[in-house]
């Protein structure tokens, strides 16, 4: 399929919606359904979840683009570790269970305010890899429009640069993803992942992610960043000794570039 033969697909799916509640976390996804939505003129509020899983930038990035595109937005505020049971351990499952909570207050509140449809961001690439959280949209009965139009994460950046939107916002999972499956997890262990990436981005690598293995920070970021942070002396050691003040004792870099869900190879 052409990409104006899946965006017409994704037109046509929409239109057959009277009403929406769409789960808008600010990435490129839910960015470009609240964009069609807007289009479209059909009827749209936008709930966003936020918490001390996500840095305040995400969250201030989905204040601001529910604003440019006129769409209502709710922002719900969550306490994982102590509202979602479990959670804390990082389980296989975890992005079940917090989709499933989310969603199930997404649910009620798109019922309390009248709207007939629940939709989320899901695309066809995310097939490809582990999701256990999609099983339980589709248990809540949110449906996936980008996925039932077969948009893959290159399409929906082509189509937010044809529409003038950020098309290179990095994607960005909970800080949960940053630790090995079945560990044990604190709020002081998410801060200290938290300041580590925001500190690196601060440096300009703004896709870097730090991964959690006890004393042992791994960092992944792009092949670019890579070869920048290991050719530059400075940077390596601003890098060094900040995420050693933070607890870690060893700081690496992986030689193989960033690519999302890498702690799924644990599995």
């Amino acid at each position: 399929m052409t990409l104006k033969s899946k965006e017409s697909k994704l037109i046509n799916i929409l239109k057959g919606f009277k009403s929406c509640a769409v789960a808008f976390s600010g990435g490129t996804d839910s960015t470009l359904l609240l964009y069609y939505l807007s289009k479209l003129n059909i009827k749209t509020k936008a709930y966003t979840f936020h918490s001390y899983l996500y840095p305040e930038s995400e969250l201030k990035d989905a204040e601001n683009t529910a604003a440019m595109l006129n769409i209502e937005q709710e922002v719900i505020y969550l306490e994982p570790l102590d509202m979602i049971e479990n959670i804390k351990y990082n389980p296989k499952e975890r992005c079940y269970i917090c989709k499933k909570y989310m969603f199930s207050i997404l649910k009620q509140a798109a019922e309390k305010d009248g709207l007939a449809a629940i939709i989320e961001g899901s695309n066809y690439d995310d097939r490809k890899d582990f999701r256990p959280g999609f099983a339980a949209v589709q248990e809540i009965g949110a449906v996936s429009p980008l996925d039932m139009a077969a948009l893959t994460k290159e399409d929906i950046r082509n189509l937010l640069k044809q529409a003038g939107l950020n098309y290179n916002k990095p994607s960005f999972a909970c800080y949960f993803s940053r630790f090995p499956y079945n560990m044990e997890i604190s709020k002081d262990m998410i801060e200290i992942i938290s300041k580590s990436e925001c500190f690196i981005h601060s440096l300009g690598f703004n896709s870097a992610r730090v991964r959690y293995h006890n004393q042992i920070a791994r960092i992944e970021a792009s092949e670019n960043h890579i070869k920048d942070i290991i050719n530059n002396k400075e940077i390596r050691e601003k890098i060094t000794v900040y995420l050693k003040s933070l607890g870690f004792i060893f700081v690496c870099i992986d030689l193989e570039e960033y690519k999302t869900g890498s702690m799924n190879r644990l599995i």
